[in-house]
């Protein structure tokens, strides 16, 4: 069991939640708001508590709900405890690709979003493409950017160095907060970077599982 189903803490640090919330207090975020990869709940705890209950906004969460045993019980009860209603929320239990195809389809707009999901290239690639529905001046924050998670920053690295209208305007520890200054002509992610990260990936980890066979002998 991981140790946030039992605390129910967020998984992020305080002074990476402290930069967090400075970044949105500082940002005028009316629309929606998506977190991908809830764990228990304990960030999105704190990210709907940011707000009064008159003025807050909409939350998505996508999340497969498979990280620990009953995962949506938990963060239903993590909210709850907190005094928000659980029900208000949209809890769409799936992977983020599938999740994504259908929110683009019903024509979704978000102004923030905060990717804390798998941390293979390929699934951050996926994530990635959630940016196409971020409004202009809207934020995506990335937890665990840092080189113990090659695969989360080798993904964003890669997806800034192509795309200009995306600014880092902050950084805690291992969270990354990134603006969209302006709309992108063309879809952020196409299915050669998807294809490109999943190559990638297969690589490094071949390449790790021969380190460690070397490593034996």
């Amino acid at each position: 069991m991981r140790e946030s189903a039992i605390t129910l803490a967020p998984e992020i640090t305080e002074q990476e939640l402290s930069g967090l919330l400075s970044a949105m207090r500082a940002t005028s975020l009316a629309g929606w708001h998506l977190e991908i990869g809830t764990a228990a709940g304990g960030t999105l705890r704190e990210l709907m508590r940011f707000y009064s209950a008159e003025k807050r906004p909409r939350f998505v969460v996508v999340d497969p709900m498979t990280y620990f045993p009953d995962q949506l019980a938990i963060v239903r009860r993590n909210l709850a405890g907190a005094g928000l209603d659980p029900d208000t929320v949209d809890f769409r239990i799936s992977k983020s690709w599938p999740a994504f195809r259908a929110a683009e389809q019903n024509g979704e707009h978000y102004s923030f979003i905060f990717v804390d999901g798998s941390h293979k290239m390929h699934r951050v690639m996926q994530d990635l493409s959630w940016t196409r529905l971020l409004e202009a001046g809207g934020l995506i924050c990335f937890h665990d950017y840092e080189p113990r998670m090659p695969g989360v920053m080798r993904a964003v690295d890669y997806f800034l160095a192509r795309h200009p209208n995306y600014e880092v305007i902050g950084r805690a520890e291992r969270l990354l907060v990134v603006r969209k200054t302006a709309r992108s002509p063309a879809p952020e992610v196409s299915a050669i970077d998807r294809a490109w990260a999943q190559v990638e990936n297969l690589y490094h980890q071949v390449a790790r599982s021969l380190r460690k066979r070397l490593g034996r002998r």
